[in-house]
């Protein structure tokens, strides 16, 4: 739809999107449009007509006005040449809509992908119509944000009065967030927290920073590559051997999941710890510099382990919760990836005898894991850096890591699944830990394989 559609709708304003401004270039021969940090975009060569109609696009201003303060000489032509390169940020993306009544500002509509121009409904929709269910409302500052997640487009509302507002209900319901849409291809088959989760970690869908610095680099320090040791009696585990006869495409062939396990003869320390060099051990460190700005740059700490993690950050922390294991008692333990040892959390029995029943239920077994290995984020290790992305990053890393210890496994005859339901908040009881500092976020079963 075209930019031009508003120029009937007074009460819908436009104005240049937030950290934008537009003027003369620094040359001062073009229209330009500029931001912090970003070079200045050349729009089309400069005209003194241009002056008011910038002044009032800054501050908003329906498009009637806006183009009606270009200078009357020769109107009709630089009139049509600023509308076109409005078009132009409209295509870009750079444009904000502001609602408003008697000069009150409303309502703003910010669209969340590029080339979106309102439609604003003819009617104003009865007071009885809903939301549709991919909608959602929350607070944001001194203002409110509603959202649709079918349409790439956020609204924020000064208060939640002016959702009385005929022009607000208008502009709602002609974006689509009254319309019920349940019966729309592949929609039906989604839940709302499901597709918040995909639509916000990915892009195209949201105008948000995808991998830029993190909001508190340069405020606070980062967050440490090593975890702070608990305290207790350590546990030094086993190397691995060096003598490994099995070829990665047969280990690759023979993987499987299995989810029953011999109590008859169970795994030992010995074979955890195989596992745990293999799989998931710190191999080395590096400080690297991070930009945050042209002439900003923070020191950030890069792990190696075995398995990839966004970043090299690898914020994952394993805590073996032990069942039956030769060499170890039963209970909940910590594995310190870089001294490769285990220390024992002196957690409730009967909230490490839950988690390991949730993982047998979860396993559709008859019987827990003999050892569970609960997977943990240091979630700020990643917030730290990466925004909109940081919380798929933590779930593709506990991804690589599930795989990299089915691999492991197989190649080591030990039986094993991934678990794929747990309760997080039992965790956090069991350990005492926060649950939004570190939180659990995978699991993985470990055992004696059943006779053939």
């Amino acid at each position: 739809m075209s930019l031009s559609s508003l120029l009937s709708h007074e009460e819908v304003h436009v104005r240049v999107g937030a950290g934008w401004k537009i003027g003369q270039s620094e040359c001062a021969r073009y229209l330009a449009i500029m931001a912090r940090e970003c070079p200045e975009l050349r729009l089309t060569t400069w005209s003194e007509s241009f002056r008011n109609a910038n002044h009032h696009f800054s501050e908003g201003a329906s498009l009637q006005t806006i183009l009606g303060c270009v200078a009357v000489s020769d109107r009709d032509h630089w009139r049509n040449c600023y509308l076109a390169q409005l078009e132009r940020l409209c295509r870009m993306g750079l444009l904000e809509f502001p609602v408003v009544n008697d000069k009150n500002e409303l309502a703003v509509i910010l669209p969340q992908q590029k080339n979106f121009v309102p439609l604003i409904a003819p009617q104003v929709p009865e007071m009885e119509a809903r939301f549709h269910r991919f909608v959602f409302l929350r607070h944001d500052g001194d203002s409110w944000l509603a959202e649709s997640l079918l349409d790439s487009v956020r609204v924020r509302l000064m208060d939640l009065t002016v959702m009385q507002e005929s022009i607000v209900r208008r502009a709602l319901d002609g974006m689509g967030f009254f319309a019920q849409r349940d019966s729309e291809s592949g929609t039906a088959n989604w839940d709302f927290h499901e597709l918040i989760a995909h639509t916000n970690s990915r892009q195209g869908w949201h105008r948000g920073a995808f991998s830029a610095p993190g909001p508190v680099i340069g405020e606070i320090e980062s967050p440490p590559a090593r975890r702070s040791q608990w305290p207790g009696k350590s546990i030094q585990l086993s190397f691995a051997s060096g003598d490994n006869k099995a070829t990665f495409s047969s280990v690759l062939q023979r993987r499987q999941s299995e989810r029953n396990f011999d109590d008859t003869r169970p795994i030992d320390a010995a074979q955890l710890g195989t596992l745990l060099d293999r799989a998931a051990r710190s191999r080395a460190s590096q400080v690297v510099r991070l930009p945050v700005s042209a002439d900003l740059s923070v020191p950030l700490e890069i792990v190696r382990r075995p398995y990839p993690a966004a970043g090299g950050l690898h914020e994952l922390e394993i805590y073996p919760v032990v069942r039956l294991c030769k060499g170890l008692e039963p209970g909940m333990y910590h594995y310190d990836s870089w001294n490769h040892e285990l220390t024992q959390i002196p957690a409730d029995p009967a909230h490490v005898m839950q988690i390991l029943k949730h993982a047998g239920f979860a396993l559709q077994s008859s019987q827990s894991p003999q050892v569970l290995l609960v997977i943990a984020a240091r979630f700020s290790r990643v917030f730290y850096k990466y925004k909109a992305i940081g919380y798929g990053n933590i779930l593709r890393n506990t991804g690589a890591l599930l795989q990299t210890l089915h691999l492991a496994t197989t190649e080591l005859e030990m039986a094993a699944c991934a678990v794929g339901a747990a309760d997080s908040l039992l965790f956090a009881r069991a350990t005492g830990l926060d649950p939004f500092e570190e939180g659990s976020v995978g699991e993985f079963a470990v055992g004696s394989r059943l006779p053939d």
